[in-house]
């Protein structure tokens, strides 16, 4: 197993999981969320925060293209550290992975 794609959601670890028999795995807070084979693939959970503060996280993969990653529609890097509740989700965007 290679982790494809990790995020810090506010103290919550995302990971985005390959695993050897060609499944895509993502997990919150070391917890297995969503687990999908093939290509392409999507996964998606929502994160809750307190305050009433909802968030979807959603990965695609496509033949021939890089892992894609997003909070709530705002595409991310591997290893954000992302805390919307103090800096706005809109700030805390990067260039896709």
């Amino acid at each position: 197993m290679a982790t494809e794609f990790s995020l810090n959601l506010a103290g919550h670890p995302v990971d985005v999981i390959a695993e050897a028999d060609e499944h895509l795995a993502l997990y919150v807070d070391g917890c297995l969320r969503k687990r999908r084979q093939g290509t392409p693939c999507y996964l998606w959970t929502n994160v809750e925060l307190p305050f009433e503060d909802h968030y979807l996280v959603e990965v695609r993969r496509r033949a021939g293209a890089s892992l894609a990653v997003t909070v709530n529609g705002v595409p991310l890097a591997s290893g954000t550290q992302l805390n919307p509740q103090r800096e706005g989700l809109a700030s805390a965007s990067q260039e896709p992975r």
